[in-house]
């Protein structure tokens, strides 16, 4: 996203030459998941039928829409240094808990950036140590844990910034975002309708609303709505437009990547825009069906390295939903596989057994019945009379 078009900066509280040194390296511009202000689930295989083709076939995007980009290594190489002064000034033993927290927080947001997360969430954890109530320091693990697909404890790590500063946008956003995920869109509509709010000219707050509407409403209405957003933007925005354009229909894929090409841009916020744009492309082609390309599309929005991004984190969730997807489906499939081959032997057996009884019932004569001709019917027993009762 363009320089004016930041989704909040990183602020820090007064700490002598950190205030100024810190707050120059660790801007962040566009989706970040760096804002100090801040379906595929159990149904994953509804119809149990293997990927065809499967993922790991073919790259299936054409190579008009792939475009690959060198990113500057300077960004990276300034954050090394920063890491290294910034743990120095943990060792001052002027420092107070306060100072402590926003340190270690800023060295989270540094080995985000630098794609160490482990690192970045034992950072944001050590800001809490020192001042449980660093909201940032939430607003940051909401975010991982709704990548981990933890959440319920992503969404107590959003109400608990809220609680904080009710009016953090950021964590309303990534509330959002995560009741999204986490198959409860219609309760993160108004979260991402009060992120709207506070800057109505950035295309991705309106595209967002728009994600989670057509889940919940009649999908015409939530595309006449985001038409409706899209008119208020101001048109001299430096980048978004294209993407809203192509889920309203009036441009393509390659139209979407081509803005980004002939952009007079350096390659850093080319990786961002692309970053941004396969994404989308991506969220597209999977609400239109087409799960090859959307996973591609997931792929190529990873190679542009921008660790940073919340597009970057959440492709990384859609692929491994995919690949979750696929190893359920073809685990369904081979069960029921396997059931028809158990039939078919019992099927088999029977006939078999049915067969045997037959022939055993025609090779083997039956003895005829007896026939009784004339019977005999056996006299009645007569006792014997006593020959004094016979004179009476």
């Amino acid at each position: 996203m363009a320089k004016n078009l930041k989704w909040g900066e990183l602020k820090l509280a007064p700490l002598g030459i950190l205030a100024t040194t810190v707050l120059g390296a660790a801007l962040l511009s566009g989706c970040s998941l760096n804002q100090s202000n801040a379906s595929i689930d159990s149904s994953l295989a509804p119809n149990a039928i293997e990927f065809d083709p499967p993922l790991n076939s073919t790259f299936s995007i054409d190579q008009e829409e792939i475009f690959l980009v060198t990113p500057n290594n300077k960004e990276r190489e300034e954050s090394q240094v920063m890491l290294t002064y910034l743990t120095k000034l943990l060792s001052e033993p002027s420092a107070t808990s306060e100072q402590r927290a926003q340190i270690f927080y800023q060295l989270g947001i540094l080995y985000d950036r630098l794609g160490l997360e482990a690192m970045a969430r034992s950072m944001f954890m050590s800001a809490l140590v020192e001042v449980p109530d660093y909201a940032p320091a939430y607003n940051f693990l909401g975010i991982y844990l709704t990548g981990a697909e933890r959440f319920a404890e992503a969404y107590d790590a959003y109400d608990a910034v809220l609680e904080l500063s009710p009016e953090d946008e950021y964590a309303h956003f990534n509330r959002g975002i995560a009741l999204y995920y986490g198959n409860r869109p219609q309760l993160g509509i108004p979260d991402l309708e009060f992120f709207y709010e506070k800057n109505k000219d950035d295309p991705f707050r309106s595209l967002w609303i728009y994600l989670l509407e057509r889940e919940v409403k009649d999908p015409k209405l939530a595309l006449q709505n985001l038409s409706e957003r899209r008119a208020k933007i101001d048109p001299e925005v430096p980048w978004g437009l294209a993407v809203l354009d192509y889920y309203l229909g009036k441009c393509d894929e390659q139209d979407v990547i081509e803005s980004i090409r002939s952009a007079k841009i350096d390659n850093d916020e080319r990786a961002r825009r692309l970053c941004e744009a396969y994404f989308y492309l991506g969220k597209q082609a999977d609400y239109e069906g087409d799960y090859k390309r959307a996973y591609d599309l997931y792929h190529l929005c990873i190679t542009t390295g921008v660790t940073g991004y919340l597009e970057y984190r959440y492709a990384q969730l859609e692929i491994a939903r995919y690949q979750r997807m696929e190893q359920v489906a073809k685990a369904e499939a081979l069960a029921n596989r396997q059931q028809e081959q158990r039939l078919e032997f019992l099927n088999k057996q029977a006939e078999e057994g049915h067969k045997f009884f037959e022939e055993m019932h025609l090779d083997v004569e039956p003895e005829p019945a007896p026939v009784m001709t004339n019977p005999t019917v056996p006299e009645l027993y007569q006792p014997e009379v006593p020959a004094a009762a016979q004179q009476h």
